[in-house]
């Protein structure tokens, strides 16, 4: 079992590639959200199926661009059809999640603009996060 010690240091040498994950994170991010509302149309209050759509769509456009992005950048990994599979996989739990917790959020907050409704998303977002880094990190581009 490691000590206190090794699994600081574990940590710290994460640090630079979780600050280059959300470099990348922003990017992807600008693109989910531009899809997003672009297929909402300015709609504050759109149907759930909607809703849905223009969340895959965006999630699926940010995720071939973070793909790329994490390869080159983050992980420094070389980018193969069985990695590739690996980031679906991942980018598919996170979808789930993110969708799961979008649905969950309006119905809890029922925001009624567009801002509102990015903001939802934006919390939807923050949560998949996690899910994505660590799935990313060890298992789509592991060493």
């Amino acid at each position: 079992m490691p000590s206190s010690l090794e699994l600081l240091g574990r940590r710290l040498r994460d640090a630079p590639s979780f600050i280059r994950f959300a470099i990348v994170g922003g990017t992807a991010t600008t693109v989910d959200f531009t899809f997003f509302n672009v297929i909402l149309g300015g709609r504050g209050d759109p149907s759930t199926v909607h809703l849905l759509i223009a969340a895959t769509i965006g999630f699926s456009f940010a995720t071939y661009t973070s793909y790329q992005l994490n390869a080159r950048f983050t992980f420094h990994a070389a980018r193969s059809p069985g990695a590739l599979g690996r980031y679906v996989g991942i980018a598919l739990g996170g979808l789930l999640i993110h969708n799961a917790t979008l649905l969950f959020l309006r119905g809890q907050l029922d925001p009624s603009t567009v801002i509102q409704l990015n903001a939802v998303k934006f919390g939807a977002l923050g949560v998949s996060l996690i899910w994505n880094y660590f799935g990313y990190r060890h298992i789509a581009f592991r060493a």
